[in-house]
């Protein structure tokens, strides 16, 4: 029942929703690029879509701070525009969505893969236009691979705190999700409450888990 709790679990799940929004579409492009294409530059996009993994989290927070604070040269632009990144909603947006950008291609591509082009190939002959020829020749094929990406997604992006926690200023009712408001709590010596919550991110974690399992089982894998 208390205020910035609320609020907290109400930015948490906003967050999280809009970066698996986000991340579900340029999952798709990129995995079609990646194995329906062959061009010069594909390893530059494999290599980009892997950057998060390989980057610290506070890191890439901080390289959001210097690209969008005021000591960016996007700062003045920013201002005009009354666009404030840091320090806001929009920054741990962008965090979390830089964070989770991996989780669903990785999971589409190796599907993608093998079942290769030909399927695609022959309904084009036949006539029939991008949309249709991914919705029913190439969807069928990933959709489990997708859900199960969509999981993984959502669990990280409601865990995420390194970016975060450096892109949001903690700020009581306004930027703080729910692993920056057990923090703050922990920090104040308010255990009981902290763990309160802390309950409330394990019991969506189950609820994951359990549809993960449920995944794996119709998904075969």
């Amino acid at each position: 029942t208390d205020y910035y709790t609320r609020k907290a679990f109400q930015l948490t799940l906003k967050v999280t929703i809009f970066a698996v929004m986000c991340n579900t579409i340029f999952g798709l492009a990129a995995a079609w690029m990646t194995t329906k294409f062959h061009y010069k530059g594909k390893r530059v996009l494999t290599t980009l879509i892997d950057l998060p993994v390989t980057i610290s989290p506070v890191i890439a927070g901080l390289i959001f701070l210097l690209t969008f604070g005021r000591q960016s040269p996007l700062y003045p632009y920013l201002k005009e525009m009354n666009l404030n990144i840091v320090f806001a909603v929009p920054g741990v947006l962008l965090a979390t969505i830089f964070v989770t950008l991996p989780f669903i291609s990785r999971e589409i591509i190796p599907v993608m893969e093998a079942q290769g082009s030909g399927e695609e190939e022959a309904a084009a002959l036949l006539g029939a236009d991008g949309f249709t020829i991914f919705w029913k020749v190439t969807f069928p094929h990933i959709k489990w691979a997708l859900l199960y990406g969509i999981i993984l997604c959502a669990a990280r992006a409601m865990g995420e705190f390194g970016a975060v926690s450096v892109l949001s200023g903690h700020l009581r009712g306004k930027t703080n999700t729910l692993p920056l408001h057990i923090e703050i709590l922990f920090n104040e010596f308010a255990y009981v409450p902290a763990f309160a919550v802390s309950s409330i991110l394990v019991f969506l974690a189950v609820i994951l888990l359990i549809v993960k399992s449920y995944v794996e089982v119709k998904g075969g894998k």
